[in-house]
């Protein structure tokens, strides 16, 4: 095993300069790096975030008109039909609760 090394009383001042310098390196890395990766994260989880937000709401909308069209007879206008109607009244419900 080896001593953890001594420090001679000469290189006192060395020491003791060195470890301001790194308190000092490290309280600028935390005032500087710490929100710079904070926010870089923010935004690369919020663009994956609504990427799959926008394929899922895709890919429901398109499972919802096969469904529907499996449900209702005729074509698939009908479903179309159906559905048009559904986001129309949701959108006009939304539009009348905006706040200008």
């Amino acid at each position: 095993m080896t001593s953890p090394p001594q420090e001679k009383s000469t290189n006192k001042l060395a020491a003791q300069a060195t470890n301001n310098v790194v308190r000092a390196v490290k309280a600028v890395r935390g005032k500087t790096t710490g929100p710079l990766l904070f926010i870089a994260r923010l935004i690369v989880y919020s663009f994956s975030i609504c990427i799959a937000a926008i394929a899922a709401m895709v890919l429901l909308i398109i499972a919802s008109v096969k469904i529907v069209n499996q449900l209702l007879p005729g074509d698939v206008w009908a479903a179309y039909f159906l559905l048009g109607a559904v986001f129309a009244i949701a959108g006009t419900l939304l539009w009348s609760k905006r706040v200008a």
